[in-house]
């Protein structure tokens, strides 16, 4: 009768010794990520107290191989302790927990976020110069506008209708009647960073055959996709997206921020590049409206620095009554040939 409790204390010696090695190599074991809905690197490898650069490592993906990744994909986190499994249960990993879940915040997370947004974008807010008035530079036609979008949101008055439109007009020179409330926001964007000049990149574009968003609101007049010179699209980014009823989305390998008038407020982050699909996240396809080549098919997008001059080379267009559509260069006459040789070729 005295070996049985020694036989069990021997044995439970040895358990003891099995789990102080089995238990390491537990902790340490690389485990399987199905990106979800929202998900980002950087969130993925804090949740699980990894770098970045481990994780395209263990995928062996490239950076711009990373940017492809899309909703449903895989990756393999390497040597995830449990520790940072568990670290969407501790209340400073709020934020985390809460994009990996990739669930709709609730009305006091909107709230908190929005506040933390506009503390963010105050560090380039400053008073308005001119209160509802907006300083225009329309890239594509080299064009400076003045327009009174007033104090009221939604309103437009005399000239200033017809000036907003003229101005958001297509690349061919076609108008069309523009949401009221989208001068508003534009207005609401100029007096927050202290009524800095605003670069137009794209305003109302007609509906064509290639674009990637079959039903955009640049094609109704409801959009427009801009800088504002001296403030990084960060910060009109983050400010763009306290706007009630508004649609932000942000192109971080581009040069515009976009905003649109909508009916429920949505933001988006299109990490595509010129001559590329899409590559959304955040918002679903049906919400986002635009990809970074439908508007960089359709305008001259100018200069890609936001605090650099619009167009550096471009000469601006005589002032006068709004025109159909500009009017062609005038072609130089051929000049004398004293020698035989082809003729009718311009200069």
């Amino acid at each position: 009768m005295a070996l049985f409790p020694t036989s069990l204390r021997s044995f439970a010696c040895a358990a003891a010794a099995f789990a102080a090695f089995a238990i390491p190599s537990l902790a340490a074991a690389d485990v399987q990520h199905v990106i979800g809905k929202g998900h980002t690197l950087q969130a993925i490898a804090n949740r699980y107290h990894v770098s970045v650069s481990a994780i395209l490592t263990a995928n062996h993906l490239s950076k711009a191989d990373a940017k492809k990744l899309q909703p449903g994909d895989t990756l393999t986190i390497p040597g995830v302790t449990a520790k940072a499994k568990d670290a969407k249960k501790d209340p400073k990993k709020g934020e985390t927990a809460k994009a990996e879940k990739g669930g709709k915040p609730t009305p006091k997370e909107k709230k908190k976020a929005e506040r933390e947004a506009k503390e963010k974008a105050k560090g380039y807010a400053s008073r308005p110069k001119t209160p509802g008035v907006v300083h225009v530079r329309r890239i594509a036609f080299a064009e400076d506008f003045t327009i009174k979008t007033g104090t009221k949101p939604g309103v437009l008055k005399g000239d200033a209708k017809k000036k907003f439109a003229w101005m958001m007009r297509a690349t061919n020179g076609q108008t069309h009647d523009m949401e009221p409330r989208l001068a508003a926001q534009l207005g609401i964007v100029s007096d927050h960073f202290g009524s800095k000049p605003i670069q137009v990149i794209s305003g109302f574009r007609p509906f064509t055959k290639t674009q990637y968003t079959k039903d955009s609101r640049h094609n109704h007049g409801r959009a427009v996709d801009f800088r504002v010179v001296g403030v990084p699209n960060e910060a009109v980014r983050d400010f763009c997206k306290t706007l009630p009823k508004t649609g932000c989305g942000y192109y971080p390998n581009s040069t515009f921020v976009h905003m649109d008038a909508r009916d429920a407020s949505t933001y988006w982050v299109d990490y595509s590049r010129p001559g590329e699909a899409p590559n959304y996240q955040g918002a679903s396809p049906d919400d986002a409206d635009e990809g970074t080549s439908d508007v960089h098919g359709a305008e001259a997008v100018g200069t890609p620095e936001a605090d650099a001059p619009a167009t550096t080379d471009a000469k601006p267009e005589p002032k006068g009554e709004p025109k159909a559509e500009p009017k062609p260069e005038p072609k130089a006459e051929p000049k004398a040939e004293t020698k035989p040789g082809p003729t009718g070729k311009d200069d």
